[in-house]
């Protein structure tokens, strides 16, 4: 299933204070950063950004946003992301249910699927990896992953649904 979400809006302040500019974004967009992200599929998601927390790594020597892969926590992965208007926004690919049934991520597919199907359009929040004067992004290094929340960072950030509540089964 692909999902459109707004991921970062530009020159909006989020609920911590941060700014992105344009210029920011496309740098990033044009990045081999990037470019790699995107074709080897590893800007990935999972629900909340709890997946990554370093306070509950259980390993000392594992980065915080690898503990989605150790807590076996990944439901989606972005496969593009873009500016329209004032976002950046992206195309979220929910993994298929069948090679996880019966198992929590699993069932999480299975529940932001039910989600989308039934109309609700969950919030989002980026995993953004960058240079910073005061809350002003001024370089992008990485965005590893895009997480469901219900508490984004900025207002507005999230699935967006077509108005005829349709989307793609892929």
């Amino acid at each position: 299933m692909e999902i459109k979400a707004r991921i970062l809006p530009i020159e909006q302040k989020a609920t911590d204070g941060s700014i992105f500019s344009r210029k920011v974004l496309v740098d990033y967009l044009e990045s081999e950063t990037y470019k790699y992200r995107m074709a080897t599929r590893t800007c990935l998601g999972s629900i909340t950004h709890g997946n990554r927390d370093q306070k509950t790594n259980k390993y000392s020597l594992v980065p915080a946003v690898d503990q989605m892969l150790l807590n076996m926590m990944v439901t989606h992965y972005v496969s593009k992301m873009f500016i329209e208007g004032d976002w950046l926004c992206g195309t979220l690919v929910l993994l298929p249910v069948e090679p996880f049934e019966g198992t929590q991520i699993g069932d999480w597919i299975k529940m932001i699927r039910g989600l989308v199907m039934s109309g609700i359009e969950l919030p989002v929040s980026a995993v953004v990896v960058g240079e910073w004067q005061k809350d002003v992004c001024t370089k992008i290094y990485d965005i590893p992953g895009v997480d469901f929340t219900l508490d984004p960072g900025f207002r507005k950030a999230g699935i967006v649904l077509r108005t005829n509540k349709t989307f793609s089964r892929k």
